[in-house]
Parts: C-alpha cells; sequence; structure tokens
C-alpha cells in the first residue's frame, strides 16, 4: 500500500471482495479471510462503505452486497463504453459463421462475469454459462484465456488468492497453469470440459493493453474438431483483432 493512501486501498480491496460475491453477497468471515484485515478494521472499513451507499447488508443473513451507489455511478460510466455494444457486430458473425455458442467475458475483482451469451444454429446447444454467472479467474477457459494474456507474476498472484475456489478444477491449479502456460505459446485456450464440451477462448485487450475480457466458443467435443476448430480459432482471432482495434480508440476499460 502507498503511504497516506491506505484507507483508500483497504476499500477498494473489499469493494472488490464485495463485488466477487455478487449476486449472492458475501459473509464477513469471507472477508476477514481474504482481506487479512483485523475484524475492527474490517468492520470500520465496510460500516464506512455503507454509510456512503457503496455497501449494503442483509440484515437477516449479514452478508454484504454492492450498495446502490455503485449502480448510480455504473450509469454514468458505462454509456461511454459499453463493452456489449462495442463487441455486439463482432458477436454475431462468429455466432452466424460458427454456428456454435458464444460467450463474452469480463473481469471484475479476481472473478470473470459472463456479460453476453449468443447461441448459433447448431441444434445441440453449449450452454456452460449463464448471463451474470460469477467465477473465480482460472475456473474456465474465458478466464485462462486472460491469466495467459497477463504478465506471468501478475497471473501467478490471482491463482494464488483463487487457489481455495479453484480445487474444484479437475486437475486443480497445477492443471491450470500447464493450460496457461500452452496457451501463452499459441494464443488460446483450448478446454474440454467433464461433459465433453470443448471451448476456446481468446483475451481482449483495452487500449492500454491490459486483458480485461475474453471472448470464448463452445460446442459439443464431436464438433469442435479439425477443420470445425481451426475455422471458429480463425475466425475469433479475426473478431478479436476487430475488437481491439476499436478498444484502441478508446480510454482504457477494464483491469485485471
Amino acid at each position: 500500500m502507498t503511504a497516506g493512501t491506505q484507507s483508500i486501498d483497504r476499500a477498494a480491496m473489499l469493494l472488490d471482495l464485495v463485488a466477487g460475491g455478487h449476486p449472492d453477497g458475501v459473509p464477513f468471515a469471507d472477508i476477514l479471510a481474504k482481506s487479512g484485515l483485523t475484524r475492527p478494521t474490517a468492520r470500520r472499513v465496510l460500516q464506512a462503505l455503507i454509510e456512503h451507499g457503496f455497501v449494503d447488508q442483509d440484515a437477516e443473513n449479514r452478508r454484504f452486497f454492492l450498495g446502490s451507489r455503485i449502480y448510480e455511478l455504473g450509469l454514468l460510466v458505462f454509456p461511454a463504453y459499453d463493452l456489449q455494444d462495442v463487441c455486439k457486430p463482432e458477436l454475431e458473425r462468429l455466432v452466424e459463421v460458427t454456428g456454435d455458442t458464444v460467450f463474452l467475458n469480463r473481469v471484475v475483482g479476481d472473478k470473470m462475469t459472463c456479460i453476453a451469451r449468443e447461441s448459433g444454429a447448431f441444434p445441440v446447444k453449449a450452454f456452460v454459462l449463464d448471463v451474470g454467472v460469477h467465477r473465480p479467474i482460472g475456473l474456465g477457459a474465458g478466464g485462462m484465456a486472460v491469466l495467459a494474456a497477463l504478465p506471468p507474476a501478475k497471473a501467478e498472484a490471482i491463482l494464488d488468492r483463487n487457489t481455495g475456489e479453484l480445487k474444484e478444477f479437475s486437475g486443480g491449479v497445477t492443471k491450470i497453469r500447464e493450460m496457461v502456460e500452452l496457451a501463452r505459446e499459441t494464443g488460446y485456450i483450448d478446454r474440454v470440459s467433464d461433459v465433453g464440451v470443448r471451448t476456446v477462448a481468446m483475451a481482449i485487450r483495452d487500449s492500454a493493453g491490459t486483458p480485461f475480457a475474453s471472448i470464448s466458443v463452445s460446442s459439443i467435443m464431436a464438433r469442435m474438431t479439425g477443420e470445425h476448430l481451426q475455422s471458429v480459432l480463425a475466425i475469433m482471432g479475426e473478431e478479436v483483432a476487430k475488437i481491439s482495434a476499436k478498444l484502441s480508440k478508446m480510454r482504457p476499460i477494464g483491469r485485471a
């Protein structure tokens, strides 16, 4: 933490933790464990955030949620760069050409949030994610694509913070590290789930070069192979490049 900004740093950290638990809310015990703050300090910072409307606390289950002030500020900010609007033409082309299910994911703290899903014409749908679902970065292909695009030290720090939540991944964090390392060479994540769905994903960078989002395409394993797989990767690369070109003319809009 920078000297003189400790309170701001702590408030920002707790906001990230609360945001990571949206929409289910975050218990105080989890905030204490992940923040490393003392109980009195955490309560004091949370109370200040509540007073300013940035955080709410449920009166019954005592969990913490993002407050209405976040929404109000978001309304001021998002019209300048609604990521879904920015990416809409590229998502539509991906869906039309591949016929598969396409997802747009965005970094929120140490989690990835699915903010858009489009389904193609192929009759067997691969709905591996619903819009609004939050998952720790590293659990899904979209998050792994972001990790692969980050500097290794920063990617490792995120994995360390998410280790407890990544235990459910088959092969654990070790397997995730292997997939991320391979993606640094290939430029994309290639993941086959336990239920036979194959997902390929690429990171999206903002105008500052920060990977803050990703696009992923999913289909059943029997389809996502051979020529079709290579076609999906080629088209996805083209569309990600188009999005990056548009974002390069905007001010930075992401953080990982």
